[in-house]
This record gives structure tokens, sequence and C-alpha cells, in this order.
């Protein structure tokens, strides 16, 4: 399985537009209760690349219990290649033949959801309260009510620290906000030590800004909203921090094409890095032994990157009430749990799974990895998406762009931010 840190961009709206066309004029958002009918008969759930020899026993395993609780119910299990998954799901909707339950990443479920192709969840299930906090956020959109995922399978990013470069810069211990760091990178300057090595684009301004106190959403009220004040203070704090020799340049060449922040992490070259929680084992220990006795993980900043697959459930089922309770079924905390055993790296969606790392985490073969295995757990109800469906990677790349230039200072962090705003208004879908 890919590990995905970052998942496909939005469907475009004006397809879904065509959709809700093809679809005969679907209902609003929202308008398509699951029925009370009784659970039985047979339903179709359907899976993104997971058909193979380490989930296939898990799934087969899912739906034979499933069955077995549920007399007279057959579950058929699909699975899409990697590839094109967004063009299938197009195809069966279009179709009419989209599957009772399936995986869908935010950003597919929001132009399904849109022309009435998903059951709203808030309204269907009891047990929405259930899950991960910013995982149920990340399936309610702006411009219109209803949730329309469980959070089934989610992703964060943790700090990592070189002690022994903060200690040169006279640091005694990690920053824990993002003033903190910003005044660390000042002082490790003075002393010749970089500490960032990758510019902000808007959807890590976004936990940026949270970790000063702020609150900062990409897309908001029918709009691109993140040329903000808060923004661009952090931009103009970097842009100074560039002056006294605190950003690598690889940050300013790479900005947009190319996240320099782990490689050069690895080579001991800066005080500061994010990345994933399974960090430890899987690169540094791998990638840079020598390195691992001086490196300390803290949680993430404000509201930290939550990356988030989901489980939706079609509006169009004939076997509603059955189609919901297996989405409830396959991410339960028990079947959470025994999912994210075989997905190294990823946590459950319910808030219950996450209490106990133990029962799911891969056995860490360095302290360091146990401990970055519970400060993950322990920010999941604080992390949140980055970014909105609305905003693509071409819009986040052209912003990273501009916004090194503004670091650069070649042009003001008010006006990266105001390009950046009028491209993604120029580019959007529909």
């Amino acid at each position: 399985m890919k590990i995905r840190n970052t998942f496909a961009a939005s469907i475009a709206v004006a397809t879904a537009l065509a959709l809700g066309a093809c679809t005969g004029g679907a209902p609003a958002p929202g308008n398509d209760p699951v029925s009370d009918g009784k659970i039985g008969g047979e339903i179709t759930f359907q899976t993104w690349s997971l058909k193979n020899d380490k989930f296939t026993p898990y799934f087969e395993g899912v739906v034979s219990a499933f069955e077995a609780k549920n007399p007279g119910t057959k579950v058929k299990w699909i699975d899409q290649p990697a590839d094109g998954y967004e063009d299938k799901v197009l195809q069966q909707a279009e179709s009419g033949e989209l599957p009772d339950v399936m995986n869908l990443p935010p950003e597919y479920a929001h132009s399904l959801a849109e022309v009435g192709q998903l059951v709203d969840l808030s309204k269907a299930s009891t047990i929405l309260n259930e899950y991960v906090e910013g995982g149920v956020e990340g399936y309610t959109y702006d411009g219109f009510e209803g949730s329309f995922g469980f959070p089934w399978y989610l992703g964060t990013e943790l700090n990592y620290w070189n002690k022994s470069l903060l200690a040169k810069g006279g640091v005694d211990k990690a920053p824990t906000s993002v003033d903190e760091m910003l005044d660390a990178a000042e002082k490790l300057a003075g002393a010749g030590v970089q500490t960032i090595s990758d510019v902000p684009n808007p959807k890590a301004l976004q936990s940026l800004v949270s970790g000063t106190g702020g609150k900062l959403d990409v897309f908001a009220d029918g709009k691109f909203a993140f040329n903000t004040p808060e923004a661009a203070a952090i931009i103009d704090r970097y842009a100074k921090l560039y002056k006294l020799g605190a950003i690598s340049p690889e940050a300013l060449q790479g900005a947009g094409t190319l996240n320099n922040n782990i490689s050069n992490f690895n080579k001991g070259t800066v005080a500061w890095a994010t990345a994933g929680p399974n960090y430890i084992d899987k690169d540094l220990a791998v990638n840079a032994p020598k390195l691992l006795p001086d490196v300390d993980v803290t949680n993430g900043f404000g509201n930290p990157p939550l990356f988030i697959q989901g489980i939706s459930v079609s509006a169009k089922s004939k076997n509603s009430a059955t189609a919901l309770a297996f989405a409830e079924f396959v991410t339960n905390s028990e079947n959470q749990i025994a999912f994210v055993k075989l997905a190294a790296g990823f946590f459950p969606g319910t808030i219950a799974a996450n209490k106990d790392v133990s029962a799911f985490a891969e056995a860490a073969q360095n302290e360091k990895q146990t401990n970055a295995n519970e400060l993950a757990a322990s920010q999941m109800n604080d992390a949140r998406m980055p970014g909105a469906s609305q905003f693509t990677e071409a819009m986040n790349s052209y912003a990273q762009q501009q916004i090194a230039l503004a670091v650069k200072g070649e042009i003001t962090a008010e006006e990266a931010l105001k390009k950046s705003v009028s491209y993604a208004e120029q580019n959007a879908a529909g």
C-alpha cells in the first residue's frame, strides 16, 4: 500500500455539475437520509488499491464477520487500482453504478456530496461523535451542511529537532510553539546554524498560524481566504530569518517543486524538520543512523496537518440501512485497530482506538519511535486537514513559489498572498 501523505486533488466542480445533470438532477446535499429499512440483502463495498497479500485476508475477515453478525446480508468486495481511481468513481456515479459503501478521500467525497450522491452521516448515523473530530470535519464542506464520510485511517506530522545544532546556538530545549521556533531560528542564525529548509505554502501556513493562537482557513465562505495579516506576518518573519541566514538556500530553490525538509535534516545541516510519526524507524534509523542520538521529537504546532482516508455511503443504495451498518462496522474501533496494524504509520479514525497506541502501532525498534507514536496519537483530535478540496496542489505550488519570492525580498508578503489568491480564483473549477 502506498503511504498517502497527501491525497489527490479534488474532482472538478464543473465535472460534478455535469454529474448532477447525468443523474437526472440530484437532490440537494443532506436530503437523502438513510431509510429505516431492515438490514439485509446485498451491498457492494469498494476499496482503493488494497487488494493484495497483506490486506485481502483482513477484508475477507471483516466481510465474513459482518455477514455472520447480520444473517441475510451479502457484501461484495471490489477493489480499484491506484491509478485512475478518481475517473473510475466518476464513471460509476455517471452510470448509476456507484458502490453502496466506498473508500473516498475528502476531496473525492466533496463533489459527490455536492450533487446528492452521498448520505449525510450527521443525520443518518448516531455514532459520528465517536470519530476523530478533525476527520469528521474533513468531510464537512463549506457551502452546504452535512458530513459525508467516516474517518477510517489517518496520518499526521510531528516536529523533529537536531539537539546538537540547537545546543550549538544556545537553545537548551526543543521549541513547542511557532513563536518559540522562530525565536530559536533567529538565535541559531547568530551561531551560523540553519533551522528551516522549507518555505511555507498556504497549507503549511494554516498550521503555523494556528500555532500562534490564530486561525487561517484556506477556503471559507465561498472564497479563498488565506490572504490575511496573520499569514503575511509569518511570511515577513521568514523573510527576516532568511536575511539572517536561518533558512537554507535549498528551501527557496525547491519552492513549489521539491520538499528538501527531511533530506537536509538527515544530512545534519538544519535544526528542524517535520515528518510523519514513523520517521524514526523507517527513515532516520535507516538513512542517517549516526544522527539518531541527537534527534528529539515533539508534537506538531497548533493544529497540525491531518491526512484522511474515509468511508462514505451512497445515497442511491437500494439497501441503505445495510450500507450504513457496514460502513459503521468496518470503521469501528476494533476493525480500525486491526487495519492500522497492517498499515504502519497510520492511525485509527475513532477517538477510542487512539487512546492506546500499543494496541496497533508496529513494534518500535527505537525508544524515540515509541515516543513519536504516542505523540502522534495524542494530537489526532487537534489535527486538521490542510487546505480544502477546492484548493488544488497546482494552486498550492504556485503560492509557495510566490511566498519564496517574498521570503527573498523580491515582493512583499501581501503581494505574494494576493497573487496566490488571484491565481486560485482564476483556476478554480466551475
